[in-house]
């Protein structure tokens, strides 16, 4: 696998950490309606996160530092921003448009990983987009 692709798996297993550190660090504040939203997500791209961080080492490739420093700093805008009152209703619509942009991590990947020819990464990638897709929809419902 070309060391392109393994970026373009890194890119996707880092977004998706970074993702899955806002969610933890809004459950605690969010209101009671979006908890077991957050929840759901959060669940979602752990599994997802391990199934990237495990694909990485089958490629010999750790991903064990794979975060990125804006979710560390949205950890600590959120903490301050909401430390004295639950998180307001625009967080679905911040939790939509978050997990429409993992998405566009995905599909950047993905495209680039079809013309690379790596079709075992690519279906994981797929797999993983459509379950996104899916949470997406239903926030959309909501």
């Amino acid at each position: 696998m070309a060391d392109t692709s393994i970026q373009a798996l890194h890119k996707v297993h880092t977004a998706t950490n970074d993702v899955l550190a806002r969610y933890v660090t809004v459950i605690d504040r969010a209101q009671p309606r979006m908890v077991p939203v957050i929840a759901d997500l959060a669940a979602l791209h752990r599994v997802h996160a391990a199934a990237l961080q495990a694909h990485l080492h089958t490629l010999g490739h750790d991903g064990q530092n794979d975060t990125l420093l804006r979710g560390k700093v949205h950890t600590v805008a959120v903490t301050v921003r909401d430390s004295a009152a639950g998180l307001e209703e625009g967080t679905l619509t911040s939790v939509e448009r978050g997990e429409r942009a993992l998405q566009g991590v995905y599909d950047d990947a993905i495209s680039y990983l079809c013309v690379a020819q790596d079709r075992g990464t690519t279906a994981l990638l797929e797999a993983q987009y459509r379950e996104i897709g899916k949470k997406i929809d239903r926030l959309a419902a909501m």
